[in-house]
């Protein structure tokens, strides 16, 4: 480093030294104070400023939460207004008795695929009348009812049995069981009849508050097995489960109805 350079480095570094040593002496106290004093009108205005936009941009960010929700509760009760038109058009059709329901809750067990609903005795809900989505499609059947709610079981539990009837030539009988919530199987089809993958899987009929012709839902897959009376498909759901949340409860069949 040059000489007059090196000089100057070490000036600037005196001078620092200097003035750090009169503040921790307090001997610029006066000075700091009035240059205080002189900066805070300029200091409180960009404090102002800088609130200001605060407050414009939360005023923004609450404008659109605010919008954000509605769109997202509009959009839900469009589904719900669409989900009930399907079910009522569906029930209006074959003449059933019916009410419907919101769904307010679910098991806390596990393993269980039920639904609690807003609807009980009172409404003229009873113990196996069926429940269904969308445009009549079958998603459980009641087993507990209180005076205004009601416990729906889910055709994927496990526990849940319903009489079906596959839409084929041979229109083939046989029972819908659940899977723990992941699947449905359908049990005790007769050896000797076809049985397509594809194919509408919808009550029977042979239960006495479920009427036939409820659609269940699809095949997915046969299992078939030499030498057995028997043979087994896998079932698609048309509704999942965790998607239901408006439902129709049949209450019963008008004399009216129109067989199917």
């Amino acid at each position: 480093m040059p000489a007059p350079s090196r000089i100057s480095f070490v000036i600037v570094i005196i001078g620092v030294l200097f003035v750090i040593g009169l503040h921790a002496l307090g001997w610029l106290a006066p000075v700091e104070e009035k240059l205080r004093s002189s900066l805070w009108p300029v200091s409180r205005l960009a404090y102002s400023l800088d609130a200001g936009a605060d407050r414009v941009r939360d005023g923004r960010e609450e404008k659109y939460q605010t919008l954000a929700v509605e769109e997202a509760r509009q959009k839900l009760l469009e589904e719900e207004n669409q989900e009930l038109r399907a079910q009522l058009d569906f029930l209006q059709a074959r003449s059933y008795r019916s009410i419907g329901a919101d769904v307010i809750g679910k098991s806390t067990d596990p393993n269980r695929q039920t639904r609690w609903i807003n609807r009980g005795a009172l409404d003229g809900v009873a113990l196996d009348q069926p429940v269904v989505a969308h445009a009549g499609i079958l998603v459980g059947k009641i087993i507990q009812v209180e005076e205004t709610a009601a416990v729906v079981q889910l055709l994927t539990d496990h526990q849940s049995r319903v009489a079906a009837t596959v839409a084929n030539r041979d229109q083939s009988l046989g029972i819908i069981e659940g899977g723990y919530g992941i699947s449905m199987r359908m049990n005790l089809i007769p050896q000797n009849e076809t049985v397509t993958v594809g194919e509408a899987v919808v009550t029977s009929g042979l239960e006495s508050r479920i009427p036939r012709g409820l659609v269940i839902g699809t095949i997915e897959a046969v299992e078939k097995e030499a030498y057995q009376p028997f043979q087994r498909a896998s079932i698609t759901p048309l509704v999942k489960g965790e998607k239901i949340r408006v439902v129709s409860v049949i209450l019963g069949v008008s004399s009216t109805a129109p067989s199917l």
